[in-house]
This record gives C-alpha cells, structure tokens and sequence, in this order.
C-alpha cells in the first residue's frame, strides 16, 4: 500500500510539473513575443528649448529643471540652445527647430512681442509651443503657460516695504530688463498697491536690467539723484538687488536706515538676507520649469494636456525669520 501511495505521490508530482512547466511555456512565450512589440512602438520626440539666457542666476536653476525633468522620460530627445540674452537670435533658434521638424518647442521669451509671430508660425507647421516664466503677449497660439503671479509678487513687495515704514516713505524702485512680462507685471504690481499708501512715494525707478553691473550703476545714479534721500529699495530681482547692495556699501550707507527688497530667492540674495544687506525678498519658484517640461513631455507622448492651461504659481516672501524652511535654495547655503 505504502508502495502504491509513493507511486499515486510520484505520478500525481509528474503531472502537476508537466503542467506547471506548460504553463511556464506560455508565459516565457508570450512573454518573448510581447517584449519585442513595445519595443517596436516606442518612438522618440524631439522637443527644443529656447532658453533666453543663462545670465541671471534664477534662470540656471530654471534651466537644470528643465534638462533634469526631460531626462525622466525615455522617450523625449530635448535640445536645449542658449539665445544669450538676444531676442533675435531667440527667434532664430524657434525658427531653426521648425525648419527640422522637431515635435514640440519649449520657450520663456525674452520679449512679450518679439517671439510671437514665430510662435505663429511653429504652431501653422503642427508644432506645440508652451511657455514658461516670461509670457508672449497678444497671442493664443502657446497650449499652456506656466508662471508665477508677478503682479501678485510686486504687491507683496510693496506691501512689506508700507509695513516696514508704517506707510511713509521715500522708495527707489529698480526695474527688470524692458518689455519682458516679469518687469511688466511685477512693476505693475507695486503701481496698483502704492495707490492705498499716500504716505508712499516712488522717487526713481529705472531699469538694472536684471543683472549686478547695471543694478550697481543704477543705485548710484539712484543715491544722487535723490541726493540720499530714500527709505527703501526694491528691486526686481536679487541679481540687480545685490549691486544695489554694493552700491549703497560704496556710498557709507546704512541699512539699518533702508528697507531693501530682492526678488528670486536665489542663494547670492539669501547670502544677502542673512548678512543684514537685505530685509527681504519674494521667492520666485523653479517649480514652474520643473512643472512646464513634465507637462509638455506628457503632452508630446500621449497627447494629454493639464487641466489649467494657464497657470500661476503665487509666489512667496523670504525674510530672516522663514527662509531656512521657505526658501527653495537653501540647500545652496549648507
């Protein structure tokens, strides 16, 4: 009987593995044939970035988010060219990714005018362009933009330098570079909000171009203009503010006797914040390149659009007290 069982144990195990191992066949099988089908259908996407420069310090970071988040998709080839700064040469890069057919063109304009009509134009040839940071006005054409609220930002601004002077005071107001949206906007921002401080006055305002050199000179042409009679600097971005800064240092000013305002959140302005050169600065996000690519690669691959084609990050304030947990570029700082 024993003998009997150890054979009814034998030759049910024969059976079960015969058929285990069939059912391993099939899975090998099918698994062979299907492996090679995706392979087949994966396809490649080129998508250009026309970056406008990689002058200011905001935009490096902006830039390393956008090549950092295209390298999470496998499927999307992305070329990036540098524009330096130069509107024309923007245009000429845009025109260049039509004319070789590429599939999608990411772009933040160096001008709210100039690149429209070759936004246009990609567009006419089947082309997607989406912006980031800097928009291009009096067009319908990009499929989504993402930013962040600069009016809202510039108001933010305002609204901490009225709080720092208990609404009185004389302000120097240091300009982005011309015709880009973020001077635009964040300018317009401040316009708005003085409007509810009589107190408040605007004594100079000129563009630093949102660079050190011209930030520098212009806080000096500021200090004789209004022969040191100012209570508060903002700036449109951190880069200009921090020639702001040196200026004044080269003048003997205090700043204990002056409110200073940046704008970007970057580590030079966060540097600056800690050192007591700057009472503030309005922190604007790298998310939205991060968040710009993920989008447009989405969109390239299966055709899926954000729910919010035009979208505005509010930015935030930085001060002394928060940007140890606020501030996106404190890691810079360890």
């Amino acid at each position: 009987m024993e003998r009997l069982l150890g054979i009814w144990r034998f030759t049910s195990r024969s059976k079960e593995e015969k058929v285990m191992k069939r059912a391993l066949l099939v899975l090998i099988v099918v698994g062979l044939m299907a492996v090679p089908v995706i392979n087949v259908a994966a396809q490649t996407y080129k998508v250009g970035f026309a970056c406008m420069t990689l002058a200011y310090t905001w935009m490096t970071y902006a830039y390393q988010a956008v090549i950092d988040e295209a390298a999470n998709y496998p499927e999307i080839e992305l070329v990036a060219v540098n524009a330096e700064g130069d509107a024309a040469k923007q245009v000429q890069i845009m025109e260049d990714f039509i004319a070789q057919g590429f599939d999608a063109i990411l772009v933040n304009p160096l001008n709210v005018d100039v690149l429209v009509p070759v936004i246009e134009d990609a567009v006419a040839a089947g082309i997607p362009v989406a912006t980031f940071d800097r928009r291009a006005f009096n067009q319908d054409s990009t499929i989504f933009h993402v930013g962040a609220d600069d009016v809202f930002g510039g108001r933010l601004a305002l609204e901490y330098v009225a709080a720092k002077l208990d609404g009185e005071g004389k302000i120097v107001h240091i300009l982005g570079e011309l015709g880009a949206s973020p001077t635009i906007n964040r300018a317009q921002g401040i316009h708005e909000q003085i409007v509810h401080y009589p107190g408040l006055e605007i004594v100079f305002e000129q563009s630093g171009m949102f660079n050190p050199a011209d930030g520098l000179r212009v806080m000096e042409d500021a200090i004789t203009s209004t022969a040191r009679d100012f209570d508060a600097v903002i700036c449109a971005n951190d880069d200009s503010a921090l020639g702001a800064i040196q200026a004044m240092i080269d003048a003997g000013i205090d700043f204990d006797d002056v409110v200073v305002v940046g704008y970007d959140g970057v580590p030079g302005g966060l540097s600056a914040l800690i050192a007591g050169e700057l009472d503030a600065t309005i922190q604007y996000p790298v998310e939205m390149a991060r968040l710009a690519t993920e989008q447009l690669c989405k969109y390239v691959i299966d055709g899926t659009l954000p729910e919010v084609i035009d979208y505005d990050i509010l930015p935030w304030l930085l001060v002394p007290s928060n940007y140890e947990t606020e501030a996106e570029m404190n890691y810079e700082l360890n």
